[in-house]
């Protein structure tokens, strides 16, 4: 038997699955076609079995919208050789799966790190730079924030379709260690923001690709844990970045942080180098088409996938920017989880931008100590991850079970409960307790419950998007959606936060921005939590 009779024997039967609108989104069959090669009746038996079992894990979600075959010869077309084809990374071990999560959720750890690394240390940079301005102060800060909120939709994605997963994060972080190379001999204000800028916006690959890869490798069962490991590098980054930042600040000089930087950034893309995969379904299948080209003598081979989206280069990077884009602004429920995250986001930075100049002008701290007063966050960060983030899949799993075992998407969103609550609570809390001026420990304690509302917030509408917007293809849009919303209301809203405090002072100004979040998060849980279904199916996306 030669070697394309014995692909051709293997890869007879077809199957249908959700066509992958946005090349960043492969996802796992939902319905089954008869095929007219199978030979024998128990063949048939198991494939419909097959299909049938993999029908009842989607079977709350849309109809596919077209069909994927697989690899079949006679059409010329390139695909996986069975479900439980070895290359496909859904079937890959779970050491491998979870060495990949782990590197690309490194590389996202460490853009939020770099975000916030130097913010005990501005007062340093801005005396070398004589820099007057509170507002320059926050934008030096926050401006990073805003490259790696728009990265995503200007470059990163489209060239992830084009190339693969790998290469982009690979490049992206060479980048960024770059300009991190050029703040570090920046002998002016504007050479600084300039790099600065570039490095969040060339440097942020890993944001947008780690949804794709969930979605590459996991089911939607084991999603939740996996956006876990995921977020936490985001969440978790804001707050190591300013602890090792205030000693390295204070006992080495500011430059030495982005020299750190460097040395981090060039040893991520080393292991990426050795250690991960591509995982990228459409990138594998056009490889292993390339392959079985020149093996059997078959130029007309192309994978399927490439078959069925037929895009130029430009058609793609259009797409990855206009796609997203007008999913946020067309369909409510992405437009509403990506403002819950730009609220709980700009927040956030609101914290990190003003801890600094709260412990030391009013507290009197150095530096360095500064930056322990951080540790009040990343001791509730880290509470609700080994919490809500760890248990999130057992929740969904007893709700389905008190719902009579039919699963709803929504499940992912009771969390949310939690957020609209600790998020306000935490701004009332942080700013009377700085304008009464309490003892420092009071105002490390208000960060706790900005945590526990971060982690409530950002993990259950991460894997709430990629599980309802994956059968459309869109969960990597969903994300970028996401991700440039809560980054952009995350780059802007300190800028104005020294204004508001001067006005208002820390008491009233955060009590303003805590009643917002209660009013707008608060509806917002309640509504999506017991209308998002309705929502959902009423508003499927349109782009």
């Amino acid at each position: 038997m030669n070697t394309e009779e014995s692909y051709s024997k293997s890869s007879s039967s077809f199957i249908h699955s959700s066509t992958v609108v946005n090349n960043a989104d492969p996802i796992a069959p939902l319905t089954n076609t008869k095929s007219p090669e199978l030979t024998s009746d128990d063949e048939k038996k198991d494939n419909i079995e097959v299909q049938e079992k993999r029908l009842e894990e989607y079977d709350d979600e849309p109809e596919s919208i077209s069909s994927v075959p697989l690899t079949n010869f006679d059409e010329g077309v390139v695909g996986w050789d069975s479900v439980d084809d070895p290359e496909n990374p859904q079937n890959w071990s779970t050491s491998k799966k979870w060495r990949t999560m782990g590197l690309v959720s490194f590389s996202t750890f460490l853009l939020p790190l770099a975000s916030t690394i130097f913010a005990p240390g501005v007062s340093l940079i801005a005396e070398e730079f004589n820099v007057r301005s509170t507002t320059v102060e926050s934008l030096m800060v926050s401006i990073f924030i805003f490259g790696f909120g728009w990265g995503p939709l200007l470059l990163h994605a489209p060239v992830c379709e084009l190339y693969g997963r790998k290469i982009s994060v690979l490049m992206s972080n060479i980048f960024f260690a770059l300009f991190m190379l050029g703040c570090a001999f920046s002998k002016d204000v504007g050479t600084f923001f300039t790099c600065r800028f570039l490095g969040g916006l060339l440097g942020c690959a890993s944001v947008v690709v780690g949804g794709g890869v969930i979605s590459d490798m996991f089911t939607r069962e084991a999603m939740g844990r996996a956006s876990a490991v995921y977020t936490t590098g985001p969440l978790i980054g804001p707050v190591v970045g300013p602890i090792i930042g205030g000693f390295m600040a204070q006992n080495a000089g500011w430059r030495w942080i982005f020299r750190f930087l460097v040395i981090a950034g060039f040893g991520s893309c080393l292991c990426f180098y050795l250690f991960v995969q591509e995982t990228n379904h459409h990138n594998l299948l056009r490889q292993k088409a390339k392959r079985l080209r020149k093996q059997l003598d078959r130029p007309d081979l192309v994978s399927v996938l490439d078959k069925r989206n037929r895009r130029t280069p430009v058609m793609v990077f259009v797409f990855g920017f206009t796609r997203p884009l007008a999913l946020l602004f067309t369909n409510p429920i992405a437009f509403a989880l990506g403002l819950y995250m730009g609220i709980s986001f700009a927040y956030l930075y609101i914290f990190l931008t003003t801890i600094s100049t709260v412990f030391q002008d009013i507290y009197h701290f150095r530096t360095g100590v500064t930056g322990l007063a951080y540790l009040g966050l990343g001791m509730g960060l880290q509470t609700a991850l080994f919490t809500i983030g760890w248990t999130n899949d057992q929740l969904v799993r007893w709700l389905t079970r008190r719902n009579n075992g039919v699963r709803e998407p929504e499940f992912r969103l009771y969390p949310l409960y939690i957020a609209c609550v600790a998020l306000p609570g935490a701004m009332f809390w942080y700013g009377w307790a700085v304008q009464t001026r309490a003892h420092w420990f009071a105002v490390v304690a208000s960060m706790f419950p900005l945590g526990i509302g971060m982690v409530s917030s950002s993990f259950p509408i991460e894997t709430y998007l990629i599980e309802i917007f994956a059968p459309y293809g869109l969960s990597a849009s969903a994300t970028a959606a996401g991700n440039c919303f809560r980054m952009t209301t995350g780059a802007f809203f300190p800028l104005v936060a020294p204004s508001l405090f001067s006005r208002l002072d820390y008491g009233w100004g955060c009590s303003l921005l805590g009643f917002l979040a209660l009013g707008v998060c608060g509806s917002m849980s309640v509504g999506l939590i017991h209308f998002g279904k309705q929502l959902r199916l009423k508003c499927p996306p349109t782009v």
